[in-house]
């Protein structure tokens, strides 16, 4: 089961707004075997929205900022966006089509997974009682 800080790759994930389907990367933020859901952040290469934005946490832009020289997970530039999560329920991450299509695909490391969680706590209002507890147990 995925854990704090690794990279959950979607394949064939489907985009709401053009209904294209192509590769995803999620940020897992809780202990799924503890949990019984898998609480994740979502990643884009697109900077448009971002510009201007230093490296790690940007709460003005809603935004953790990896460049590719500080981690090696991620293969561009990458946007974790803040503070809209994902729950995906654990159970489906073991059987059925959605697990066909997820994997992990890598981690963050331990320090920069820890200012993503510290970034993440300025956004608390944002974030439902149960997510919270969940992620800062």
């Amino acid at each position: 089961m995925p854990q704090p800080g690794q990279i959950l790759c979607y394949k064939d994930f489907e985009f709401p707004d053009d209904h294209s389907k192509r590769e995803k990367l999620f940020v897992v933020l809780n202990d799924t075997d503890r949990d019984s859901v898998c609480l994740v952040l979502k990643t884009t290469s697109k900077a448009r929205r971002y510009e201007g934005v230093g490296k790690g946490c940007n709460p003005q832009k809603k935004v953790f900022f990896v460049p590719t020289g500080w981690e090696q997970c991620f293969p561009l530039d990458t946007y974790i966006q803040l503070p809209e999560i994902f729950q995906i329920a654990a159970d489906k991450l073991l059987a059925g089509d959605i697990s066909r299509r997820i994997y992990v695909s890598s981690s963050l490391s331990v320090e920069c997974f820890k200012l993503l969680k510290n970034c993440l706590k300025q956004f608390k209002e944002d974030i439902s009682a149960q997510h919270w507890k969940f992620i800062f147990k």
